[in-house]
């Protein structure tokens, strides 16, 4: 559906006033529309007229397409407003994005439409610019469509004009015969005029009245002109001359001035007398304001070329001779003249290409080139013609340095890095698969380096944005210092950088300038007075060692690229095939967990945590299982890669919860003390500011109060960029009654202060000190320190991974408040929880064998 025009009415009746309808083509129109094209460089320029359910062009330049539908023109949006609607890149515009016009031919990207305006808020179409490809449009390029759009109405009014002036020459033709003007009969001895009926035709409704004199009918005539054409009368009566005529203003009935043309012929006595003058008075006002729309087009037209800075010419084929317009020794410093004058100061490299232009022989339509002028800077020019005649070629030369300049701007910013200036993903991609050319035919050898600055997140989250924009610039400049001319380096995006090494560089050498990369890169610099370190990973692949494609190297130096993180980071790892394996199996996890989920396969075990003091079971933990189809159970020791994933990890942590709700309703119903059940977030899902609403959500849904349920973490969710989102959420747990559990205690590498600024209710001690507590004094020390820590902080803890009794007495004696792990009891499927609460109580706690 079109958008409405608030007078839609009004302007379909100016529409139909023009009376253009299906009118045949206007070569001036036809001309605008090519000046058009040539001044804003675009394939298509059309006038358009905007009917009720469709649009129509008048004149088109590109296009061989005669109407379209309103609902898809892009004009039908222009005629809203009175300036011009440009469209930059109609891809990315919601109102057009999916309009059949871009998705298929043309393919419109660009749009620019200047409304016909014939009277303010009435806009019968529009004078438009459209391309395939986006593009801006200054404010200096509106204005002048403007003007142009200026000149499309005064043609379209002379149209109009010229066409009511042949109906009025027809009426005046038509009137001779049958008295259609202002036919007047003047008695010059008594002063009365009678006027034939046709007078209402000039003076309105209501003819003059019938005893009206000359005297009276020269006060009629506009003052300027009245004494100017009462000497005119006074020439006729007076003289030999039977004939009078004149041209002046005379005012009609209802106070305007009409423009006529008076006639008349001189009746005199036997004697020479003048007695009578008879004629007729016809209107000339619309030919005179179609002479004058015709003539301020002219000087549109001129001030447009000016401004355009567009010179017009034409070329006589049988003297060769060029004329041009006035303003060309303005712009070009050369006259009219022989085609030389242009032609011998076109830039060297740029003559064979002029030459080739058709109005001088050649099969180019347009030739875009340099030009040095006699005076002033070199300039880039573009020449369109077009053969008018068969010896008479006409064209325009304009001046587009500024495109030009703008162009080789817009190309260093579309393939460069704003921050760094190195070439940017898009230039890499050229030159790599250039350089893999080139050893493909030369038989030599390319090394890819991909590389990621380690923990550099950390500094922009510690020292903010502008320490790692300094730590990236510093970046750019040494690995910019390292290669060769012919290497390149570029800048991926975020922290990871690329090289290309050509030859003679083979996969050893590569390796080797790495290694100098990584020793050179990890060199501290200075930053606002303080010393930053900086540490690389390095993944490197080599042509043709690995592969061929430059997909699939870069394919193989990221999996290298990933190893040296994964091994520890600041380091450089070489790509092997067994390395890609890896990966692959990891995506393959990746695609079984989705289908998992989709299949409801993933579900939780559950494992007591029970009172070292009773015995008793105070609450579970939830597990995530994988009920596999033919392999039976799986945990998360197979696919645990599978939460590297931010949206799986989020996606299993969802379906984990709505199982643990229903889980304890369930439990709820028949009446079982199940006290607490923790489940595990990761911290990808801590990325969702409302994670803590949604589980709320969840449990509310169930009829499951928020007091059965507790949430462990790991320290890593305090760390990095969005801890103050994290601390929201464990607030709006924490408030609602949800407890926070800290997991794995010991082992990250958050701050004490953690259990400060969060709502940390309970700490689990990680199993890996609780394996050695017997065996291993430092073990026990550290199990000892968070017990006490605990107690301090009036923090519940939990010993996990507890396996003998032993453990268990030790535990006990150090004052921790609760266990869990095989000691007790395994993991344990849903369905067995009932079971296990019921028999628990039977035997003597808590010297109770482990449920298995």
């Amino acid at each position: 559906m079109f958008p409405v025009v608030p007078r839609e009415a009004e302007r379909l009746k100016a529409l139909r006033n023009l009376a253009i309808a299906d009118s045949p083509p206007e070569p001036h129109l036809d001309a605008v529309c090519r000046t058009a094209a040539a001044l804003f460089s675009v394939p298509i320029s059309l006038v358009s007229l905007v009917e009720e359910d469709q649009q129509w062009f008048k004149a088109s330049c590109g296009l061989d397409l005669g109407r379209t539908p309103r609902a898809v023109a892009f004009c039908a949006h222009a005629i809203l407003a009175d300036d011009v609607l440009v469209i930059e890149d109609a891809a990315a515009d919601p109102r057009f994005a999916e309009n059949p016009l871009v998705t298929g031919p043309p393919h419109i990207r660009f749009y620019a439409g200047a409304p016909l305006t014939l009277e303010p808020g009435l806009h019968v179409g529009t004078l438009c610019l459209k391309d395939v490809v986006p593009r801006r449009f200054p404010a200096e390029q509106r204005r002048q469509l403007r003007d142009l759009a200026a000149i499309v109405v005064a043609q379209l009014r002379l149209l109009r004009a010229e066409r009511d002036i042949r109906e009025r020459e027809e009426r005046y033709r038509l009137a001779e015969q049958a008295t259609k003007d202002a036919i007047w009969d003047w008695d010059l001895v008594t002063d009365a005029i009678s006027w034939g009926e046709a007078a209402e035709t000039l003076f309105g409704p209501r003819p003059p009245e019938a005893d009206l004199t000359g005297a009276q009918w020269i006060e009629r005539i506009h003052p300027e002109d009245r004494d100017r054409a009462r000497a005119t009368i006074a020439g006729a009566v007076d003289g030999t001359e039977d004939h009078y005529s004149d041209e002046y203003r005379v005012r009609r009935g209802d106070g305007t001035y009409a423009q006529v043309l008076d006639r008349g012929f001189v009746i005199r006595s036997g004697t020479g007398a003048a007695l009578r003058m008879v004629g007729a008075t016809h209107d000339v006002t619309e030919r005179r304001l179609s002479e004058s729309a015709l003539r301020a087009s002219e000087e549109r037209l001129r001030l447009a070329l000016r401004a355009g800075r567009m010179v017009a010419w034409e070329r006589d084929l049988r003297t060769g001779l060029a004329t041009r317009s006035d303003n060309a020794r303005e712009l070009l410093g050369i006259g009219s003249g022989p085609v030389s004058y242009l032609t011998d100061r076109v830039h060297p490299e740029d003559r064979a290409h002029v030459e080739d232009f058709s109005a001088y022989g050649g099969a180019l339509d347009a030739v875009e080139f340099r030009f040095q002028p006699p005076d002033g800077p070199e300039m880039w020019l573009c020449m369109r013609a077009e053969q008018a005649e068969p010896e008479r070629i006409v064209g325009i030369t304009f001046d587009i340095t500024d495109r030009k300049q703008a162009e080789a701007r817009l190309w260093r910013t579309a393939n460069h890095d704003p921050l760094t200036e190195l070439p940017n993903r898009a230039l890499f991609q050229a030159r790599f698969k250039a350089a893999l050319a080139a050893a493909e035919r030369d038989g030599t050898g390319v090394g890819l380096l991909l590389i990621d600055i380690d923990d550099f997140k950390d500094v922009n989250d510690t020292l903010g944005h502008d320490a790692g924009d300094a730590m990236l610039k510093e970046m750019s400049a040494r690995l910019s210092a390292l290669i060769r001319p012919a290497d390149t380096v570029a800048r991926l995006g975020g922290d990871e950088f690329a090289v290309i090494l050509v030859a003679p560089y083979g996969l050893a050498e590569a390796a080797a300038f790495a290694e100098r990369l990584v020793a050179r890169l990890r060199e501290p610099f200075t930053y606002r007075g303080r010393p930053l370190a900086s540490k690389v990973s390095i993944g490197l692949a080599g042509y043709p060692a690995h592969h061929r494609l430059p997909d699939e190297l870069m394919k193989d130096a990221d999996i290298a690229l990933y190893r040296a993180k994964s091994a520890g980071r600041n380091r450089i790892a070489v790509y092997a095939p067994e390395m890609r394996a890896l990966t692959e199996r990891r995506v393959a996890i990746a695609g079984e967990m989705r289908e998992a989920l989709a299949q409801r396969r993933i579900i939780p075990f559950y494992q007591p945590k029970v009172c070292l003091v009773t015995g008793r079971i105070v609450g579970f933990e939830a597990l995530a299982r994988w009920q596999h189809p033919t392999d039976g159970i799986r945990a998360p020791g197979y696919f645990g890669s599978a939460f590297e994933d931010p949206e799986l990890a989020r996606m299993i942590g969802a379906c984990i919860i709505g199982h643990v709700a229903a889980d304890m309703r369930g439990w709820r119903a028949r009446g079982l003390a199940f006290g607490r059940v923790a489940v595990n977030v990761s911290s990808a899902e801590f990325h969702q500011p409302d994670l803590a609403d949604t589980m709320l959500g969840v449990l509310e849904a169930a009829g499951v109060p928020a007091t059965c349920l507790e949430i462990e973490v790991t320290e890593t969710v305090f760390l990095g960029r969005g801890s103050d989102c994290v601390a929201a959420i464990l607030r709006r747990f924490h408030e609602s009654g949800v407890t926070v559990a800290l997991d794995d205690f010991g082992t990250g590498y958050a701050s004490l202060t953690h259990l400060k600024q969060f709502p940390v209710d309970h700490i689990k001690v990680d199993q890996s000190f609780v394996r050695g507590l017997e065996q291993d004094g430092d073990d026990a020390a550290i199990v000892a320190a968070v017990i006490g820590l605990g107690r301090s902080l009036k923090t519940q803890v939990t010993a996990e991974g507890v396996e003998t009794e032993g453990q268990a007495e030790r535990l006990r004696a150090m004052g921790c408040d609760f266990a869990q792990g095989y000691r007790y009891a395994k993991p344990m499927i849903a369905t067995r929880i009932p079971w296990l609460i019921r028999s628990w109580g039977q035997g003597p706690a808590p010297a109770r064998k482990a449920a298995r």
